[in-house]
């Protein structure tokens, strides 16, 4: 396994990784499933940063998509935000909430992140060097802080984030633990 650049011609494989870690729901719903990609994979592919797990074939099997600022971000998911409101008023109300959650961070911590690795391919560091490379182009991009959500029960991710030195932002909490890093 290695860490590398997104590159548009892996763009089937991460869409593949988004689906595989997402809801039984996004992987059995066409909806559910397009609503998903939209709102946490595609933006982040056209738009922001992201880095790949690598098997040994070549192949995806995980990612750390960011988004560097979220103002950028902003005007770039528009078009994204409006096609998953014509999914409907479920997808419409899921998308204020995000946007929502996002923008609550966003002065101290402007940029916002997205991790996932397939089931079989966690373990022996993967997460860890998607989480370095991630870190390390940020600060090297001299964006002054990252947050993201996690979902309450995952005790797992949870610790993770934890043990790589973030913090939790209860500030900024809603539903879920909110995690962040300032980098200056």
């Amino acid at each position: 396994m290695r860490v590398a650049p997104y590159t548009p011609d892996h763009a089937d494989e991460m869409r593949a990784v988004c689906l595989a870690t997402a809801s039984e729901r996004a992987r059995t719903e066409e909806t559910h499933g397009r609503f998903t990609r939209l709102m946490y994979c595609d933006p982040y592919l056209e738009h922001g940063t992201a880095f790949m797990l690598l098997d040994d074939d070549g192949v995806a099997r995980g990612y750390t998509l960011c988004a560097e600022d979220f103002t950028t971000w902003q005007q770039a998911f528009e078009p994204y935000r409006v096609q998953i409101e014509a999914l409907g008023l479920e997808y419409a109300a899921r998308v204020a909430d995000e946007y929502e959650a996002f923008a609550l961070t966003a002065q101290e911590y402007p940029a916002h992140l997205h991790i996932d690795i397939q089931e079989e391919y966690t373990g022996g560091g993967s997460g860890r060097a998607l989480m370095e490379a991630m870190i390390a182009h940020l600060r090297e991009a001299g964006v002054s802080g990252v947050a993201f959500g996690v979902a309450p029960g995952n005790a797992r991710a949870i610790g993770f984030y934890e043990h790589m030195g973030f913090e939790r932002l209860p500030q900024y909490e809603q539903d879920a633990p909110v995690f962040g890093m300032r980098f200056c």
